[in-house]
Formats: structure tokens, C-alpha cells, sequence
């Protein structure tokens, strides 16, 4: 399948200049200062890292301040029968590198290093990567429209939020967000969740986000445990999260904690990404060794970089 992309990336005054997503996966871990810590992708200072908390984004009526201004920087493509639509990649990028917006510090700290992945500061939510377009075209051509009817379904290390998305217009009951960035969610995700809400009136659009989405910041063992006593889901879609080995076992608790007795994980990734270790097949060996999901492989791509899409289904 192969899809690459192309986007536009604005300023505030639209000037334009073009930048490309990269197709590799997230580029190696640098070592960056953040606040008064040094951060390294090494083993030895995996424990000390300061993960952020896990909390709940709250959608208010400030999120349609910019509204129209979203409307003149998206991109819209289709699914199947649907037309998803969502930022322009660079629109606030550039924007976020030239301001100090206190919300907006992980990405703008991400752009400034040159940097997909910041260890326990930024983890890449800001860019849509390839192994999602292969899961949105799974969906597309392999899930019934009527299966997602009364289906509770999380997109976990959603960024710009492109899957959840998709089970929200195909009629899923209740679709939740979470990513490590607030600012990621706060900026990148609520505006394209709004974009593709068919209310008429703020209003109604407003009520609709507090009623059928949630949005969670911060990392997977708090985000599990802070929605520990909430309905679990039916099924969890995941793109590009299995990158850092040291993380697949947290991952994989926080799928234990929170897939429904029935229900489906779909984790689409590459074979292999360079620089940080992690790929499908190593983190097929994590799920057999684990003994708690049985793993299946759905769908594969042979050009350029391997990919795939891998089933986790209860043992």
C-alpha cells in the first residue's frame, strides 16, 4: 500500500511552506534537557524518567474560538464511505515554534530539537504516521458498518485521532482519546474531532463531545488506573506504539486493564523502527511470553518497510 503524504504547513499570516511526514516511524530518541532533568533513551535512566500523569481533557467553548479558522487549514480524505476530515499537518506547527504558548511546550519543544520522540516529554502525537493509513483502510474494508453500533472503543496514542475518528462516524456508541501530550489532544485532537461532527449548531456539537467522547492525557499505567472503575472497551485501535521496548509491557497492562471480556485489540505497526528497537515481530514474542492474549496477524506489507496489523484477542 505504501501511503505517503504530502501536507501544507501554514503560518498564522499563510505563508506557505511545504513539509513532508516522515515514513520511517519516529526517529531515534535524542538526549534533551527538559526543565532541570537529562532525558536519554538508555536503560539505566528508563527509571528515572518522570512520566506525566494521567487526566481528563475536558472540551469547553473555547475549542470553537478558531473554529473557522479550521475550516480554511484541513485536509479531507476518504475512508471507504466516509469522508474523514482533519488539520492540515503543519497548521499549528509553525505557529507553536515561534510562540511561547505554555500549553503547547512538548510539541514546541519537539520542533525545536528536531525530534519525533522525547522520552517522557513528547511521543510524536502531532504527526500522522503511515501505519495508521493502513488500519484506516483495514477498517474500511473489513468491518461491517453495523458492528460498531453499541461498541465502546478506545483509540489509545490516538495524536491526531484519525481512528477514533472513523469508529465515530461509523455509529460507535462511545469513543474515547487518549494520548501522552495534553497539548497534542488540547490542539491537534479536539479540533479535528469538531471538524468532523455533523451538528449544526456549537451547541449541539458541544454536547455531543461530552457525551459520546472522552479525552485522556498523560501515560498508560495512570490513564488505566484513573479509569479503572469506568466500562471497559469493546475494542482498542492503536497505530505506531510498540516503538520503545521498554514501554510494550506497560502498553500491554494497560490493554489488559481496559479490553471488555470479548473484546478485540487491532495494533497496526512497522516490522522494525530503527534507532529504538521495537517492531511487530518482537512485540508478537512480548504477547506470547506474556500468555494473556493470543496475537494474530491480519494484514501485512512486504514494499518498502514492512508493516502490519496484528489482532489481540483474550487467551
Amino acid at each position: 500500500m505504501g501511503v505517503s503524504h504530502r501536507f501544507e504547513m501554514f503560518k498564522f499570516n499563510f505563508e506557505v511552506a511545504e513539509s513532508s511526514v516522515e515514513e520511517l516511524g519516529p526517529s531515534p530518541l535524542k538526549k534533551i534537557k527538559s526543565d532541570d532533568s537529562e532525558i536519554t533513551n538508555s536503560d539505566n535512566d528508563e527509571n528515572c524518567i518522570k512520566w506525566y500523569l494521567a487526566e481528563k481533557v475536558i472540551p469547553t467553548e473555547a475549542l470553537f474560538n478558531n473554529l473557522d479558522l479550521f475550516e480554511l487549514n484541513l485536509k479531507e480524505r476518504k475512508v471507504g464511505t466516509l469522508e474523514l476530515r482533519h488539520l492540515i499537518a503543519g497548521f499549528l506547527l509553525e505557529d507553536i515554534k515561534t510562540h511561547s504558548d505554555v500549553d503547547s511546550r512538548d510539541i514546541k519543544k519537539s520542533e525545536e530539537s528536531h525530534s519525533d520522540l522525547i522520552t517522557g516529554v513528547y511521543e510524536g502525537g502531532a504527526k500522522i504516521w503511515e501505519c495508521t493509513d493502513d488500519l484506516l483502510l483495514y477498517l474500511s474494508e473489513n468491518i461491517d458498518s453495523n458492528y460498531w453500533a453499541d461498541k465502546r472503543v478506545l483509540d489509545l496514542g490516538c495524536g491526531a485521532g484519525l481512528l477514533g475518528i472513523y469508529a465515530l462516524k461509523s455509529g460507535a456508541k462511545i469513543v474515547d482519546f487518549q494520548d501522552y501530550n495534553k497539548d497534542v489532544l488540547e490542539q491537534i485532537t479536539l479540533p479535528n474531532v469538531l471538524l468532523n461532527l455533523e451538528q449544526t449548531t456549537n451547541a449541539e456539537k458541544l454536547k455531543q463531545l461530552k457525551t459520546q467522547t472522552n479525552f485522556y492525557a498523560g501515560d498508560w499505567a495512570h490513564f488505566a488506573e484513573l479509569t479503572d472503575k469506568m466500562e471497559k472497551y469493546n475494542i482498542i485501535l492503536t497505530s505506531e506504539t510498540i516503538y520503545n521496548i521498554e514501554n510494550q509491557q506497560k502498553l500491554l497492562d494497560t490493554l489488559k486493564k481496559r479490553l471488555a471480556l470479548g473484546g478485540v485489540v487491532l495494533v497496526a505497526a512497522k516490522s522494525h523502527y530503527f534507532g529504538v528497537g521495537g517492531g511487530l515481530e518482537q512485540f508478537i514474542d512480548v504477547v506470547n511470553k506474556d500468555q494473556v492474549f493470543k496475537a494474530k496477524n491480519l494484514w501485512q506489507a512486504s514494499e518498502n518497510l514492512k508493516r502490519g496489523i496484528l489482532e489481540l484477542k483474550w487467551q
